[in-house]
């Protein structure tokens, strides 16, 4: 019998479209690039966590590769093959470029979200990741570096492109690995492929019809993709069969210290390292620093949730203070410092999916209303942030929904010990 089978698909795939488009949303105004789409990633980890009763461990696992996943497309550049689309003569090739990229997003992001939920050993998972690194370089020297396909704009400072590289890296993990792997990256496929170009299409119909009515079309175009990736990998995870309880596999604890320095070793790879490859050119950084914290992630499960939430809460508490710069630079690093920390130290203790979602969700909420809100220009206007107030509202009556039919409360470790294999 499936996970909450009570509950017909369409559940999971409403559930999993109000939260993803909310956080994918969420990511394009309070984070962008890799580390913005860690919003998302942790947040759908999370969902299908819940969806299916997955244990305490494979919860941390699960959101951990995601948010890392979903990061992995990050590095594609789309902001001028959005230009393009605005003019005719270049719109279907634009729409082209959007579907190839929204594709290898989703597959992507989906063939990570496979491999947690069929765990490799650490040997192999090494090899994998060395795979996708080498793979990804590849395809980016020799067909993205040289543009012998280009989706931006060759005569206005053109953006260097990662999308064949990223392509071909996940061809090579899928190849390497299992039905879990296979079924995730397919349906990552057709979701992304589906919604980004749709989604790009909307904005363009949008502005065409309504002028300077409204202004928020790449909102809609974010909340569009998001929506159709994230029901994309419900239905996957529908698809998905529990193991008999005498596979369960428990959770490894580790100490509040060994926590809470794994947290800072992750937040320390994505700001130092991250900027290190862009300096020398390397178009896929994230991939890079993404590949480390993987590794770190399975050390435990207590890791793997410092990983998935508090490096995503990190990365968007500084895109607050560069969108608003409110105070004294060396003030707004301590106070950064601290609010990580606090994270770091509510995530070790917390391991309930319901908890940590809510607690992500609505703590990206608050985020994008302080970076609208806090004086200075305006950078949202109010019907934007009233779509995350809504999303977030509907979000949460799913989330309580869900965590009765699976018997899941807020008490810290509450949760089914069921995983998939």
């Amino acid at each position: 019998m499936k996970p909450l089978a009570s509950l017909p698909p369409l559940h999971w795939i409403l559930f999993a479209a109000a939260t993803m488009s909310l956080g994918w949303g969420l990511r394009g105004y309070i984070g962008g690039g890799p580390l913005g789409a860690m919003i998302p990633g942790s947040m759908i980890g999370l969902v299908l966590a819940l969806l299916l009763r997955l244990d305490t461990a494979s919860t941390a696992r699960l959101m951990a590769f995601a948010a890392v996943g979903i990061g992995f497309g990050g590095d594609m550049t789309y902001g001028q093959t959005v230009g393009l689309s605005f003019h005719p003569e270049t719109f279907h090739w634009a729409i082209l470029g959007f579907t190839i990229k929204g594709g290898v997003w989703g597959m992507l992001g989906g063939a990570i979200m496979g491999l947690a939920l069929a765990p490799p050993s650490g040997r192999k998972l090494v090899g994998t990741l060395a795979v996708l690194l080498g793979v990804t370089w590849l395809g980016w020297k020799f067909i993205n570096d040289p543009k012998l396909i280009y989706f931006s704009n060759p005569l206005d400072k053109p953006r260097p492109e990662i999308w064949a590289g990223l392509t071909l890296g996940t061809l090579a993990l899928v190849a390497l690995h299992g039905a879990h792997v296979r079924r995730f990256a397919l349906c990552g496929l057709v979701g992304g492929a589906v919604g980004f170009p749709l989604g790009a299409s909307f904005q363009v119909w949008g502005h065409a019809a309504t002028g300077p009515a409204f202004t928020d079309w790449w909102k809609v175009m974010e909340f569009t993709f998001g929506a159709l990736l994230g029901a994309s990998y419900a239905w996957a995870a529908w698809g998905v069969e529990p193991v008999t309880e005498r596979n369960v596999v428990k959770e490894k604890e580790t100490g509040l210290l060994p926590s809470l320095t794994a947290a800072a070793l992750a937040v320390t790879i994505i700001l130092f390292l991250i900027p290190y490859f862009e300096r020398i050119h390397l178009r896929f950084s994230f991939t890079v620093a993404g590949a480390l914290l993987l590794l770190l992630a399975t050390r435990s499960a207590n890791v793997a949730r410092e990983v998935g939430l508090t490096v995503t809460c990190c990365a968007f508490f500084i895109d607050l203070y560069e969108g608003r710069p409110w105070t004294d630079y060396w003030l707004a690093v301590g106070l950064i410092a601290v609010a990580t920390l606090a994270v770091a130290w509510f995530v070790h203790r917390e391991r309930c999916p319901v908890a940590l979602l809510l607690f992500i969700m609505w703590t990206a909420v608050a985020d994008s209303l302080l970076k609208s809100y806090l004086p200075g220009p305006r950078v949202a206007t109010h019907a934007v942030q009233a779509a995350f107030v809504i999303l977030a509202v509907v979000c949460t009556l799913y989330v309580r929904r869900f965590a009765r039919e699976s018997g899941q409360g807020l008490a810290p470790g509450a949760g089914s010990d069921r995983i998939t294999a």
